[in-house]
C-alpha cells in the first residue's frame, strides 16, 4: 500500500488563449494579490482612515505591479537561471512563461516607489508602512501559484504530508543504485521506475511559505499596527523586513535548492536566497530599534480633512 502524497496535477494555463495572451493560473495569483492590496488600502481611503488621495494611490499601485513584474523577471532571469537567459536573451520578454524572483521584484517595488514620493507631499515611510501590511497576502498569492505549476519543491521528507510532485524533472530525482533511495521507495511502497531515478516524496515549501510568510506574517503587522499606542514612522515596513527575512531564511532548510536558487560557491546549504535575507534581517532589526527610538509619528493617519479625497 501506498504511504506517500501525491500532489495535485493542475493545468497551468487558465485560459488557452494564442502565444501572450493565454491566461495562466499564476498570473491570476499575482493579480488576485493586487487586488487584495488595492481593496485593503481603497477602505482605508473610503473610511477616511489615511490621508491619500485615491489618484496618489493609483499611482503607487501601478508602480509597484511594474516593479513587481519587471523587478522579479529579471531577477529570476539573474539569480535563478543566468546561463539560459544568456544564450536567450529575447525569452526574457516571455513572461507568460512563468519565473519571477521575489528579491528582484521587492528591489524594484519598493524603489519605483520612492522616486514617486519625492514629487509629493506624501512621506515614503507613511506610505510604506500601510501598503507593507497586504503585502504578504499578496505573497501568498503567488506560492498558491507556484504550487499550482508543481514549481519551487522542497527537499525529500519523511513527513506524513509529504508530496510527490509530478513536475520534478530526472535531473532532480534519486538513483535507485543508492541503498538509502531504494529503501526509501520500497518504505512508501513506491515502484522503481525503468530509468531507475526515484521521485521521492518532498516538503510542499510552497504551502509552507503561503501559511508562514503570507497569511501568518499578514497578521503579524497588521495585528502590531492596531494594537496598543500608534506605531512610529517606518516601524510596520522594518517588522515585514524582518519577519520575512527570518522566514524565508528558515524555509531555504526545506527548499531544493536546485530548483530555484544555486548554492552559494563551496556550500552545500547557504543559498543565494538566503544571503539576500541577511540584509534584510539587519535592516529590519536595525531599523525597528531606530523608529522606536525616535518615534516619529506616521503621518498617514493624521487628519482626514486636511488633503481631498
Amino acid at each position: 500500500m501506498n504511504s506517500y502524497i501525491t500532489a495535485p496535477v493542475f493545468n497551468p494555463i487558465l485560459l488557452d488563449l494564442p502565444g501572450p495572451l493565454a491566461i495562466s493560473w499564476y498570473g491570476t495569483m499575482y493579480l488576485c494579490g493586487f487586488l487584495f492590496a488595492w481593496f485593503f488600502v481603497k477602505a482605508h481611503i473610503r473610511k477616511q482612515k489615511i490621508i491619500m488621495t485615491n489618484d496618489e494611490f493609483s499611482n503607487i499601485l501601478s508602480l509597484i505591479f511594474v516593479g513587481v513584474l519587471a523587478g522579479g523577471r529579471l531577477g529570476f532571469c539573474l539569480f535563478v537561471q543566468p546561463a539560459y537567459y544568456l544564450r536567450h536573451p529575447l525569452e526574457i520578454l516571455a513572461v507568460w512563461d512563468g519565473g519571477m524572483y521575489f528579491f528582484g521584484g521587492l528591489f524594484a517595488a519598493m524603489f519605483l516607489p520612492w522616486l514617486y514620493t519625492r514629487k509629493t507631499e506624501l512621506n515614503y515611510l507613511d506610505v510604506a508602512d500601510l501598503i507593507i501590511i497586504p503585502a504578504p497576502m499578496a505573497l501568498g498569492f503567488g506560492r498558491w501559484g507556484n504550487f499550482i505549476n508543481g514549481e519551487f519543491w522542497g527537499k525529500p521528507s519523511h513527513a506524513p504530508w509529504a508530496m510527490v510532485f509530478d513536475t520534478v524533472p530526472l535531473s532532480d530525482r534519486f538513483d535507485a543504485a543508492q541503498g538509502w533511495v531504494a529503501e526509501w521507495a520500497a518504505g512508501i511502497g513506491m515502484k522503481i521506475p525503468a530509468s531507475g531515478l526515484v521521485n521521492l516524496p518532498r516538503h510542499p515549501v510552497q504551502l509552507y511559505e503561503l501559511v508562514l510568510e503570507g497569511i501568518i506574517l499578514f497578521f503579524i503587522l497588521l495585528l502590531f499596527r492596531n494594537i496598543g499606542k500608534p506605531k512610529p514612522r517606518g516601524s510596520v515596513l522594518c517588522l515585514f523586513l524582518l519577519g520575512y527575512g527570518l522566514m524565508r531564511f528558515w524555509m531555504e532548510f526545506y527548499r531544493n535548492p536546485v530548483s530555484h536558487s544555486a548554492l552559494i560557491p563551496g556550500s552545500r546549504w547557504f543559498t543565494i536566497s538566503m544571503l539576500f535575507t541577511i540584509p534584510m534581517i539587519l535592516a529590519g532589526a536595525a531599523g525597528l530599534f531606530m523608529s522606536f527610538k525616535r518615534r516619529v509619528p506616521n503621518e498617514m493617519y493624521g487628519n482626514p480633512d486636511a488633503k481631498k479625497h
